[in-house]
Parts: structure tokens; sequence; C-alpha cells
């Protein structure tokens, strides 16, 4: 079998067990059994597949046809242009996701040398991203599950930004003012435990709507990260009450939230910061918010 015909099969496959966007999913994972690039995908078109690895595809098309998204197949997926491993004990990176790194990047500056905190950091890709494109930051990262974690150190590592990325078990309900504490007994590697910029993406799917999402997402990735309580707000609201405790004067708090939350956001956080901004995504919904004290 050629690749040309592995594609057409393996896409085919994928229609009959109604995977969205079959072509693509077909692509990305016969990429990976492969080891090419969409381009040579499509230039050595003709080449036979050896037997092994048409068994390989085989095996990972019957995964994605039970609605296992191929990040967790492939055990990676990209953000900020850049791979991050990823497995079932942390969400899959969201293109949305990366323009929440954007704002951080952009308050932050290139050059400066801050100190940022992201709550409930999973794989480690806003983390370990804001670590390597701000060469001067140093990053902590917190996450309740210590399989995450792992993942996040491993990105890090990957990455070749270790050295300024720190990693701790923590629970994201505990006051953060704990944090700091915590950060400077695991390796002592700051002077004080304020911080410049905390940023989060935490879970702020309302409960009542976790079964309405897609297979991939109900099924498969950790519901902790989903679940953001009745309202969707329980995580977002924690942040608010106990994230400027830890940040420095002048310091921002940047969030990801979901569809229709920016007013209850906006009324949590009056007369807590100076500025406040509510920023929109790709999509021009509201997703972003960012606030100054």
């Amino acid at each position: 079998m050629t690749i040309a015909e592995a594609l057409i099969f393996a896409t085919k496959f994928l229609e009959k067990h109604s995977i969205e966007d079959a072509s693509l999913e077909a692509e990305i994972l016969l990429c990976h059994v492969l080891a090419l690039n969409r381009a040579s995908l499509i230039t050595h078109n003709q080449q036979t597949i050896e037997p092994q690895k048409y068994e390989t595809l085989k095996h990972f098309l019957f995964r994605r046809a039970q609605h296992e998204p191929s990040a967790y197949i492939i055990g990676k997926q990209p953000f900020m242009s850049l791979d991050f491993f990823v497995d079932h004990s942390v969400l899959i990176p969201r293109p949305e996701t990366e323009q929440l790194v954007e704002v951080v990047l952009r308050v932050a500056g290139h050059e400066s040398q801050v100190m940022i905190l992201d709550v409930g950091t999973g794989s480690g890709a806003i983390a370990v991203s804001l670590a390597k494109y701000l060469p001067y930051a140093k990053i902590m990262g917190i996450d309740s599950s210590e399989e995450a974690i792992k993942m996040a150190q491993k990105n890090a590592e990957y990455h070749k930004v270790s050295d300024r990325c720190q990693f701790i078990v923590g629970n994201v309900l505990e006051p953060l003012k704990n944090v700091g504490a915590a950060f400077m007994a695991a390796r002592n590697k700051w002077t004080v435990p304020i911080f410049d910029l905390i940023v989060s993406n935490p879970p702020y799917i309302p409960t009542s709507e976790i079964e309405n999402l897609q297979p991939e997402v109900k099924n498969w990735e950790p519901r902790q990260a989903l679940d953001g309580g009745k309202d969707g707000l329980f995580y977002l609201r924690k942040l608010i009450e106990e994230g400027p405790k830890l940040l420095k004067k002048g310091g921002y708090l940047i969030l990801e939230f979901g569809q229709g939350q920016a007013p209850a956001l906006k009324e949590l956080a009056r007369g807590t910061f100076k500025k406040i901004e509510i920023l929109k995504d790709f999509s021009q919904k509201d997703r972003i918010f960012c606030g100054q004290i």
C-alpha cells in the first residue's frame, strides 16, 4: 500500500466513524507513523508503507474511531510553534489559549526579568512557552496533579528551560499566599515569593455542561481540568480573590474564561484592580481577563 492509498483508506475509515476533519486527522496520524511532515506526505505519496507501520496506523485509527484525541494517540500537541508532550493526565493545549500567552508576552515585555506564576499548569504549555519566549523570566507552575507536574517538567527539559521553570504539586483551592512559601522551600530559587504576573487557564465549564461536550473532551480529557463547578466560576473566583495577594504593585492577573462569564468576573474584580480589560479571542468572543492591581 502506498502513502496515497493509506491516506484515502484512513480518511474514509474516520469519516465512517463520524470523526470531524477526517482528512486532517488521517494526515496527523499517518505523519506520526511515518515520521514525516505534511509536505513530505504529499511529495512521497507513492512510497510504499512497510507492513508493520501499516499495522500501527490501523491501531491508531481504531483508537481515534473511539473518539480518543489524536494528541493522546501520538503523545504530543503543537502550541505556540512548539511541540508539547501530552497524555491523559493533562488537558490538551488549545489554539485559543495561545492568545492568553500572547497577552502575557505583551504585558511582560521581551527583555524584562519578570517572575510569573502559572496556576493549574497541566502540561506546562503556558509556563514553558513563556520561558521560551521571555529569556529572562522565571516561571513557577503549580498543579494538583502529580502526573501533570511530571509532564510539565518533561516539557521544560525538552525545551531546555528547566533552569528557569519550577513546578510543584499544590492544591489550587488553598489560599495562594501559601504558594510562594512552598516554592521557596522547593528549590530556593527566588529571593521573594512575589510575582509580577499570575496567569491561569483554569477549569471554567459549568458542571451541568460537561455532558454536552464533544466525546473527545468529556470522555478522554481529565474532568478536573474542565469542571469549574456549578456556575463555572469556582476557580476563577478563587484566583480573583487570592491572586492579588501574591502580586507586586502594578502586577497583572491574566485569566482565560468561558462564554458569558465576563460580567461576573468584572463584578468580582471591582474594587481590587485599578485596571480591567476583557479581551476577545480569534473568534471575537470574550475570552481573556486582564487585571492590573
